[in-house]
């Protein structure tokens, strides 16, 4: 897809050469990184991350006007903190959306990953709020957690 994208407007030369080369690279990719086992995604699993994309692109948005208004307005606080969460989510793709919608939050951002501790910028305890009370780790189990790998 980041092929497409680069390439446009795209010709009948670049879909010729390029589309197998993309091929080619996926498929050599996937040998040497899952020598030992497919990763498992699965359709549902899909179905549950293309799900759980719109309700962050629904988390986004307001997030991103409340980082405005705290920017633009210097009389409203601002306190940045670190904030350590022991993340429930025992799936490391459940972990690593949790880590990824964290830093496409504004406001908050994912510095380290480390088994189930997730550690958090946020230019205000407000802005990881849904993360302090568990509703974001609740978010995700929910869309793409609890569904059996298919092999």
């Amino acid at each position: 897809m980041f092929w497409l994208v680069l390439s446009m407007p795209l010709d009948l030369s670049d879909l010729l050469w390029g589309l197998p080369a993309a091929v080619a690279a996926g498929g050599l990719a996937g040998a040497f990184l899952w020598r030992e086992a497919s990763p498992g995604i699965g359709a549902r699993r899909v179905a549950g991350l293309v799900f759980y994309t719109f309700d962050l692109v629904r988390q986004i948005v307001p997030a991103a006007l409340q980082v405005a208004r705290v920017v633009l307005d210097p009389a409203l606080p601002l306190d940045p903190k670190m904030i350590v969460h022991r993340t429930p989510l025992d799936d490391d793709l459940e972990r690593v959306t949790l880590a990824n919608t964290i830093t496409l939050t504004p406001g908050t951002h994912c510095v380290d990953l480390d088994g189930d501790r997730v550690t958090v910028h946020c230019l205000s305890p407000s802005f990881a709020a849904s993360l302090i009370d568990g509703s974001l780790d609740k978010r995700i189990s929910t869309s793409i957690g609890g569904v059996e790998r298919d092999e």
